[in-house]
C-alpha cells in the first residue's frame, strides 16, 4: 500500500512538472500575442505634401552634412512628379506594420517615421479624450511617445501638458518609431513595425549611444549626379542610431492599446540638431521639417489567450486533473 501511494505521489509530481514545462515555461519564453491589428484603410496610400511652417526649415544637406547644389534646391518639391512616397500597410498583424516606398526624394537623406494624432487633445486624461477615435488616438500616441503643440510648433513635456491645454493650445500626441535613409536617387523601400518610441536620431560621432538606444545602422554613401555638384565627395560612411524616448517603453517593447485608431503616418526630415542654437547654425541644415503624411485607420483588438477561454485554465493543476481522471474509481 505504501509503495503504491509513493508511486502515485511520484507520478503526481512528474505530471505537475510536465504541466509546468507544457504551459508555464513556453508562456514565459514565447508569450502568446495579446493583440491583433486590423487595417481598415486601403492598403496602399499616397502621401501628401505638407506646408513647412516656421520655425521648421527644410534641410538641403545629406546625412553627412554635404550640401546639395543650387539647381537641385530650386527644382525639388515634395509631391511633385517623381518626388513622392507611399505606404503599404499589411492587412493584419500583431502590430501596425507595412512598407514605406519613396521615389525621388532627397538623396542620401534621413527621414523620421512617425504616427501622429489626427485631432487635438481635449484634456489630460483618457476619460477627457474618449468618444472620438481620432482624439483618443492622439492621447494614446502621446502616452507612448511625445506631445506636439501646433501653436508653439514645438514639443511639450508631460509635466507641461496641462498648462498648454488650459491656454487652449492645439496639442497632439505622436510616436517617432523608426527612420529610413534614401539612396543616391532619393529612393527607398523599407519595412516598418510600430514597436519603438524614439526621441530623435543622431550620427554616431555626435553623441555617445545610451544603453537603451537603438543599434547603429551603417550607411555607405555613394553619391551620384542627382542633387550634388561636381565637388561633392564620391563615397562616405555614416552611422545613425535612434535615441530612446525617456520614460517610455524601451525599443521593441511598445504595444498599442486595444481600440480604434485614426492617425497620420508622417515623414519628418532629420536635421541632426542643426540650427538648435547659435553654436550650431548651419546654412541649409534644416530644422525638423514635417514634409509628407498619409491618413491611416486601424483597429487593435485583444486576442483571447488560453487562460481566458472558457474551461481552459492552464497550470500545474492540469497534472492533478489528469491524475484524478486516471485513478478515480468509477461510480
Amino acid at each position: 500500500m505504501k509503495r503504491t501511494l509513493r508511486g502515485l505521489l511520484v507520478l503526481a509530481a512528474l505530471l505537475c512538472v510536465w504541466a509546468l514545462l507544457r504551459w508555464w515555461l513556453p508562456a514565459l519564453l514565447r508569450p502568446e500575442p495579446e493583440r491583433r491589428v486590423i487595417v481598415t484603410e486601403p492598403p496602399m496610400v499616397e502621401m501628401r505634401p505638407l506646408i513647412v511652417r516656421e520655425p521648421q526649415q527644410q534641410r538641403w544637406r545629406d546625412v553627412a552634412g554635404v550640401a546639395y547644389d543650387e539647381a537641385f534646391r530650386q527644382s525639388f518639391a515634395y509631391g511633385s512628379p517623381g518626388h513622392a512616397a507611399r505606404i503599404r500597410c499589411r492587412a493584419e498583424g500583431q502590430t501596425l506594420h507595412g512598407t514605406i516606398i519613396a521615389r525621388g526624394l532627397k538623396p542620401w537623406f534621413a527621414y523620421q517615421l512617425k504616427l501622429v494624432g489626427a485631432a487635438p487633445l481635449r484634456g489630460t486624461s483618457e476619460e477627457d479624450n474618449t468618444g472620438d477615435s481620432a482624439t483618443w488616438s492622439s492621447w494614446r500616441l502621446g502616452r507612448l511617445g511625445r506631445w506636439w503643440c501646433e501653436d508653439c510648433q514645438w514639443n511639450v513635456l508631460d509635466e507641461d501638458l496641462a498648462e498648454h491645454l488650459s491656454e487652449g493650445h492645439d496639442v497632439r500626441g505622436y510616436v517617432l518609431f523608426d527612420w529610413f535613409v534614401t539612396d543616391a536617387n532619393g529612393d527607398a523601400e523599407q519595412d516598418f513595425v510600430i514597436d519603438t518610441s524614439l526621441h530623435v536620431l543622431w550620427r554616431e560621432e555626435q553623441r555617445d549611444r545610451g544603453r537603451h538606444d537603438t543599434a547603429v545602422r551603417p550607411y555607405e554613401l555613394r553619391r551620384g549626379d542627382y542633387g550634388y555638384g561636381p565637388d561633392a565627395p564620391d563615397v562616405e560612411c555614416v552611422g545613425i542610431y535612434g535615441e530612446w524616448e525617456p520614460d517610455r517603453p524601451r525599443p521593441g517593447r511598445v504595444r498599442l492599446p486595444a481600440g480604434q485608431y485614426q492617425v497620420r503616418l508622417n515623414l519628418t526630415e532629420e536635421s541632426f540638431h542643426a540650427n538648435m542654437d547659435d553654436e550650431r547654425m548651419l546654412e541649409g541644415g534644416g530644422f525638423w521639417a514635417w514634409v509628407l503624411e498619409a491618413d491611416v485607420s486601424f483597429a487593435v483588438k485583444p486576442i483571447p489567450t488560453r487562460a481566458s477561454r472558457p474551461g481552459c485554465i492552464p497550470g500545474s493543476h492540469e497534472g492533478a486533473g489528469l491524475l484524478w481522471r486516471l485513478f478515480r474509481r468509477p461510480t
